[in-house]
């Protein structure tokens, strides 16, 4: 039988929370109940029985609970629940390696394992104390919730603060309840008291109980005696509480009172042989008012009551609990979580902590760079420069915060070991381990400047000055015209194969990459960045990728990207969202603009899980070029702006993508004038541009037309001038040779080359070309008066628009038709595509919807249409809202019921 006095008062809280329950068994729907309030309101009873109600239900229920100590164990409540209860959700052996994989990795793993449990009945996934949940922890519940919606898994989350309230409560198709328990009220409180004492409080109880504030548990420990009776402002302990606390603590015998003070210090339930090694001689007695024993081990009642004991433990005899449980952990092979008692043991000049803290921060690097970057610094700080280590272990720390790229920390630690040697060799490796850091924050004049200060010392190893000429001539791609910067990479390599320095090398081949693509020498680059993977791995897979892209290889980078989405090891983990950009540009250029778009978005909210703005602006950028194409121009306005303003990065980073789609938007509402006046400094420094913005296949197309429109002849000159240029730098690659063709004989109103053009770009692989050439060409052939052959060359760049979903582009071609007096039926279906219903949904959509509705998984789906997963949530939480449906199982329905009608 079910205690319920700690559930007094809650019946309004616990309706709701049960009507959630209901609703996802009977609905097949994801669902989220926040409880909140003030330590000791009774957020653990509500949840309890939420689960009790649930597993009664036939749900499954996993189970799990934050705490403060374990807050260096990445994602480590997250991973308990698949393995909590009777009926774990995952085996032994899954659930083994869980705990060494990267955030991203990680989540795709537990993804996947809940929708395969899920397929046997509905979960309910509980987690307690949210306000001590590590970083891992909420990005996977940040990650995880949005997957898993139409499925029929409910998430309780209980915390003292708001947390994630904002993010999960905003996710489209989930339904979102935050219960805020408020404090009892008197009558709650006299029943407590009716219950506990077995008949009507006398009047004294019921003032003392009214001093507890409605806090449930402070009025339980009036009631048992523990308090004489307080006053307490909502959300605080009072210091009754407290003193009562003390004086229990000072009852105790000292072998008890150690025992308990080392469980304080402890942080959570530690078996009872733990405790016999950890306290000598301690005692068999258990103080029931303070500890009780858990399938874990002997643990504290209640977590005030642990933070009570805690706070008057004197500091120097917690420094010596923290160090002594610290001790064991290392010998039991914890580290991870030895280092968070390190933490609160260390003191200045503390030599053993701080190597045992940049020991930790150097094994979560890969798991969760941020956690490592804390530690890190902690050790660092911990020693002080006279000491004759602090060298050795700050260069240790630099290197974490470099991997995890935190910039401003990674400059200060290497500042600070800089100002402090004068040996050239070791000024340049520091300096050296900046400069990842600093690339990919966009600080390149920086970069540049602290390399060229280096370099100007006398007497560095060769090797030495090699990585800095690479580290400089990278910076450089971003910074100097295109021919200038490639020659300098050129030298940093021929400088860094030399001095035979594979970490030079590296840096001057991810140089000459970079250079050789601002230049549109796309089959350079590919042969630099394909050495660079050899060497380093899959951490510059995406450059690849997208060389081949610019290749037209479109094949080969599919078979890249379906491998880099098979491999789940962690090494690959930095490359994720890379390789999410590379297949954005992949759907794009294939005329995907659904998945593209949907690819893009996906890209924004994982860079807002992860904590980044990496890849944010190219994200937009593409978001906003399919807004363009749909002919949406305030809405890609709006994406071009905030673009523009994201911070951190020079503008070298923002040029040229921002003027290139603001004048393209110009050009768009009609504004001719605006848009050649932002794009010519452009046009006329393309061919020595900085990034290869205007190499992409496609772009030559658009000036082109802008030029014309406008009545510019030399600015469609230019135009011509750089396809053809980028036809030179890229023999026998179709989409720049035919573009080359098309845009020199529309200029030179050439037919024969028109039509030449349009039968080579019909080889191209991207369909937005193949319609470029059929749409000039039937241009081309009305002018001639050949109306029935440029009606068929305009209903194929019609209907290669209208397969790539691009209105804009296929109302331009649907004009030019009306003009020369042809009406098709097609046409008016197109335009009158519902808003809701099947009809309403993209092909990308209604693909999407069939392999879900036929019970395919989020990653199945992605594998079988060779999208990323980010890709196919997009698409799924469009697919609900235009068919009006919150389940899988209606989706389901809906198509079955569809395809019965047709």
């Amino acid at each position: 039988m079910v205690d319920s006095r700690p559930l007094r008062g809650r019946s309004e809280q616990l309706s709701v929370a049960l009507s959630a329950v209901r609703r996802v068994r009977t609905a097949d729907a994801s669902g989220v109940v926040l409880v909140s309030g003030p330590a000791g309101i009774g957020k653990t009873a509500v949840l309890t029985e939420i689960c009790r109600q649930a597993s009664g239900q036939r749900f499954r229920v996993g189970r799990a609970k934050c705490d403060e100590i374990e807050q260096v164990s990445p994602g480590a409540p997250v991973i308990a629940l698949l393995r909590s209860g009777r009926d774990p959700l995952i085996s032994a052996d899954d659930n083994e390696p869980l705990g060494r994989l990267a955030p991203l990795v990680l989540a795709d793993r537990i993804a996947t394992y809940l929708e395969k449990a899920v397929a046997a009945g509905p979960l309910v996934l509980a987690i307690d104390d949210l306000h001590w949940a590590d970083r891992v922890s909420l990005f996977l519940l940040r990650a995880l919730v949005p997957r898993l919606i139409g499925l029929p898994v409910l998430w309780v989350l209980t915390s003292r603060d708001r947390r994630l309230e904002s993010e999960l409560g905003t996710v489209d198709h989930i339904r979102f309840e935050h219960l805020a328990l408020p404090p009892l009220t008197a009558p709650d409180l006299a029943a407590m008291a009716h219950d506990r004492l077995g008949g009507v409080p006398s009047r004294h109880t019921q003032q003392l109980l009214a001093a507890s504030d409605g806090n449930p548990f402070l009025a339980v420990q009036i009631l048992d005696g523990i308090l004489p009776g307080s006053q307490c402002s909502e959300g605080s302990v009072p210091a009754e509480f407290t003193a009562a606390v003390r004086r229990r603590l000072a009852d105790l015998d000292e072998p008890v009172r150690r025992t308990v003070e080392l469980l304080a210090a402890a942080g959570q339930p530690l078996p009872i042989d733990d405790l016999a090694i950890l306290t000598p001689g301690m005692s068999p007695d258990v103080p029931g008012n303070l500890l009780a024993e858990t399938p874990d081990g002997l643990a504290f009642r209640h977590d005030l009551i642990r933070e009570t004991v805690y706070a008057a433990i004197p500091r120097s005899t917690a420094r010596e609990l923290h160090r002594r449980i610290a001790d064991h952990l290392l010998h039991a092979g914890r580290p991870l979580l030895a280092a968070s008692h390190v933490k609160a043991a260390a003191i200045p000049g503390d030599l053993d902590s701080a190597l045992i803290l940049a020991s930790a921060a150097e094994l979560l690097a890969s798991i969760s760079p941020d956690d490592a970057s804390q530690l890190a610094l902690r050790a660092f700080e911990t020693l002080r420069p006279s000491h004759d280590r602090w060298f050795g272990i700050g260069r240790r720390c630099l290197a974490v915060l470099a991997r995890a790229q935190h910039v401003d920390e990674t400059l200060a630690i290497a500042d600070q070991l800089l100002a402090r040697t004068d040996d050239a060799d070791m000024i340049g490796q520091l300096e050296t381990a900046t400069a990842r850091p600093l690339w990919l924050g966009g600080r390149l004049i920086e970069l540049d400047e602290r390399c060229e200060r280096a370099l100007r010392l006398p007497g560095p190893a060769p090797a030495i000055a090699a990585r800095l000429r690479a580290a400089r001539a990278l910076a450089r791609t971003r910074m100097l015209p295109g021919s200038e910067a490639a020659e300098g990479a050129r030298l940093a390599l021929e400088v860094a194969r030399a001095a035979a320095d594979e970490e030079a090398i590296t840096l001057a081949l991810q140089a000459s990459g970079e250079a050789a693509k601002n230049e549109g020498r796309h089959r350079t680059s590919l042969q630099n960045f394909r050495e660079l993977r050899s060497l380093l791995g899959t951490s510059y897979l995406a450059e690849e990728i997208i060389a081949l892209q610019l290749l037209d290889r479109y094949d080969h980078a599919q078979t890249l990207l379906d491998q880099a989405r098979r491999d789940s090891d962690s090494d690959v983990e930095g490359a994720l969202p890379a390789i999410a950009y590379a297949q954005l540009w992949q759907d794009f250029n294939l005329g995907r603009l659904d998945d593209a778009d949907a690819g893009a978005l996906g890209l924004v909210e994982l860079g807002r899980q992860l904590g980044t703005s990496v890849h944010a602006f190219e994200a937009r950028m593409i978001h906003a070029a399919v807004l363009l194409q749909r002919g949406d121009h305030e809405a890609a306005g709006h994406q071009i702006d905030e673009a523009a303003r994201l911070g951190g990065a020079d503008v070298n980073i923002r040029e040229p993508g921002v003027p290139l789609m603001r004048g393209w938007l110009a050009a768009a509402r009609g504004d001719l004038d605006r848009a050649t006046a932002i794009l010519r400094p452009l046009l006329g420094t393309a061919s020595e541009s900085r990034t290869y913005w205007p190499w992409w296949p496609g772009w030559t197309a658009v000036f082109y037309e802008i030029g014309t429109a406008a009545g510019e002849p030399e600015f469609a000159r230019q135009a011509v001038e750089l396809a053809e240029l980028g036809a030179e730098r890229n023999p026998e690659v179709v989409s720049f040779e035919g573009l080359a063709l098309n845009l020199r004989g529309r200029a030179r109103k050439d037919l024969t080359l028109i039509a030449r053009s349009a039968n080579v770009l019909a080889a191209s692989p991207r369909p937005a070309l193949q319609a470029v050439g059929a749409a000039s060409y039937g241009q081309a052939l009305l002018a001639a008066g050949d109306r029935e052959a440029a009606m068929i060359q305009l209903d194929h760049a019609w209907d290669l628009y209208d397969t790539m979903s691009a209105p804009d582009s296929r109302a331009g071609i649907e004009a030019i038709m009306r003009r020369a007096g042809a009406r098709r039926a097609k046409w008016q279906h197109a335009a009158t595509r519902p808003a809701t219903g099947w009809d309403a949904l993209t092909a990308a959509e209604q693909r999407v919807a069939s392999l879900i509705a036929a019970g395919h998984t989020n990653k199945s789906a992605a594998a079988t249409l060779d999208i990323s997963v980010n890709t196919v949530g997009t698409h799924l939480r469009a697919v609900f809202t235009k068919l009006g449906i919150q389940s899988r199982v209606q989706l389901a329905n809906t198509l079955r019921t569809h395809h019965e009608g047709t």
